[in-house]
């Protein structure tokens, strides 16, 4: 009879279990489908943007394919526009002056978008469906990523049900505090936009090139190194400027959703000995210097996260590598 009782029980637990589990797995493929519908879908539409202490409201137009193009204009306040072709992304200042760079990322125009096609989504993070809401008249479920640490920070998205585009975005902290948030207020998806719409609004600008980055992918290892990265934090990029007598090393580590860079750079002659933590809405910068060289360390990750990264850089004890 006991056996009896134990089997009842244990059956309970693996019925409750199973559901649990797959839940998790079906909000996991969804932040992939994410990725994808930002990416590769046609769509037009108006947000409101919370952060740094205000509210922006802006309009994007985007055409999605093998090389995107977007539009994304400021509609209260000075009036500013960003145009992206590709990994070419153009911003126009109120005065008409607009300055052309190179993306390297290769990441688009709408804020708080988790970047999970990086790497696998490691075990640093709950994910699950938490329910269904409307966001600009479409049906919309609530996926939530909870960190199991204080080293990231927190995520509820609201895909769209049919197409899985990110509809609205909200970045917690470890209190479920809002640090910032966007939502779209208006929104048509498939909707491809008019070439004039995907142009500056001016027809004549004033337009200055920002300095091509010289960075080049090492090949083999890093001449630097975080040595204890918070968990789940992983290597996923190494690049060297292309100044070979003092050249900038930049490293990029990710979690699966977020990540930071890490700059190690020479020192400037003038610089006095100090170290800097800044931050402005998710964003958090620590800044020191130390012998003939300066430590850079940001990304939308809590102010614990840089200071550990920070302060575990070291000198790698592998080869030296060559950039390519």
């Amino acid at each position: 009879m006991k056996g009896f009782a134990t089997r009842i029980v244990l059956s309970m637990v693996f019925a409750l279990a199973g559901p649990v589990c797959a839940e998790s797995a079906d909000a996991r493929a969804m932040l992939s489908q994410m990725s994808a519908a930002i990416r590769s879908l046609d769509y037009q539409g108006s947000f409101a943007y919370q952060h740094a202490g205000r509210v922006d409201t802006l309009r994007v137009f985007h055409a999605g394919g093998a090389v995107e193009r977007e539009r994304l204009i400021s509609l209260n306040g000075p009036r500013s526009e960003v145009i992206r072709n590709g990994r070419n992304v153009t911003c126009i200042q109120p005065d008409g002056s607009a300055t052309v760079y190179v993306n390297g990322s290769g990441r688009g125009l709408l804020p708080l978008v988790p970047d999970a096609s990086s790497r696998p989504l490691g075990d640093q993070y709950d994910v699950s469906i938490s329910g269904s809401d409307r966001v600009a008249g479409y049906l919309a479920d609530i996926v939530d990523v909870t960190p199991r640490d204080a080293f990231r920070y927190g995520y509820r998205l609201w895909l769209d049900q049919g197409t899985r585009l990110l509809l609205r975005s909200t970045v917690l902290d470890s209190e479920k505090r809002v640090l910032e948030q966007f939502m779209f207020v208006s929104l048509e998806i498939g909707k491809l936009p008019d070439e004039t719409e995907l142009v500056p609004g001016q027809r004549e600008l004033k337009t200055t090139a920002a300095a091509a980055s010289d960075e080049a992918e090492l090949r083999g290892a890093s001449e630097w190194r975080v040595n204890k990265p918070p968990t789940g934090f992983a290597l996923v990029s190494a690049r060297r400027s292309g100044l070979a007598e003092k050249p900038t090393e930049h490293l990029v580590y990710s979690d699966g959703l977020a990540s930071v860079s890490i700059y190690i750079e020479p020192r400037n002659e003038n610089a006095a000995d100090m170290t800097t933590m800044a931050g402005r809405g998710t964003l958090n910068i620590y800044t020191y210097t130390e012998g003939d060289l300066r430590y850079t360390v940001l990304g939308d990750v809590p102010v614990a996260t840089v200071t550990a990264m920070a302060r575990s850089i070291g000198r790698n004890t592998q080869p030296r590598a060559e950039s390519r």
